[in-house]
């Protein structure tokens, strides 16, 4: 990594020789949380007759974000999710990939949770969030080849959150896709197991509200180990939890 690129990856106050890799867990509670702020909105969008059954993945995606930041944050109508706790939720916002080596991958989504500014985080900030990436999965758009090959191994090599242990997958599903009948049996092929570097197909999360409901399948998680090495001798990526949102959308 050239120096522009890797002083890119600290704010005032934070050295390479300080900062704290893999950053702290993201608690199941902001989690799930950020569920509710996305059923919420798909549910605000269904209101406004939104085509979620046919528009594609940037039109739905930047309705939703659009409902996110300017209605649901700065209303905040669902309790723990507003402008006091919450930073601006950006859409295809660049970042620089786990070496800098890419500067410009462009997750869908990315909430960033306000922190105590009395109890200093010692984290590379600009990469401190849950990082959301969506896809439809429909008929011409496999849980395969479009979902896993173009969404999830993103979070596996690198590409975005790479300094989290978390992220998550948001799939507009269609033509009656689900996790159980299309998301499993693709990631448990073998070449796809492989490349996903999976531990741990996914599994329904047991948490009260991690349920299903009329539009949202229950959520479900999946663990998968990074081969990446991070920078300045912090050593070899760990283990990511990927929680999956499947929403019918027609």
């Amino acid at each position: 990594m050239n120096a522009a690129a890797s002083r890119g990856f600290f704010t005032v106050g934070v050295s390479p020789e300080s900062y704290q890799l893999p950053h702290p867990r993201l608690e199941l509670p902001m989690i799930l949380l950020i569920r509710r702020v996305l059923c919420r909105a798909l549910e605000l969008l269904r209101e406004q007759k939104f085509r979620l059954a046919e528009a594609k993945e940037d039109p739905v995606t930047a309705a939703l974000c659009a409902v996110i930041e300017n209605d649901l944050r700065q209303t905040g109508s669902i309790p723990g999710f507003n402008k006091r706790t919450y930073d601006f939720v950006g859409r295809q916002g660049q970042f620089a990939n786990y070496d800098g080596t890419h500067l410009a991958k462009a997750p869908d989504l990315c909430f960033r949770l306000r922190h105590d500014e009395a109890k200093p985080r010692m984290v590379v900030s600009e990469y401190d969030a849950l990082f959301v990436e969506c896809k439809p999965v429909d008929s011409t758009h496999p849980a395969g080849s479009k979902y896993c090959d173009d969404g999830l191994i993103r979070f596996v090599q690198g590409d975005y959150a790479w300094a989290m242990q978390e992220g998550m997958m948001l799939a507009y599903a269609r033509d009656g896709r689900t996790i159980a009948n299309n998301l499993i049996p693709a990631m448990d092929e073998p070449d796809r197991r492989t490349s996903l570097a999976t531990v741990q197909l996914p599994q329904a999360c047991r948490a009260s509200d991690a349920t299903a409901d009329a539009h949202a399948e229950p959520v479900h998680i999946s663990k998968h180990r990074r081969g990446f090495p991070w920078q300045h001798k912090k050593g070899k990526a760990t283990d990511i939890t990927i929680y999956h949102l499947w929403h019918d959308c027609g």
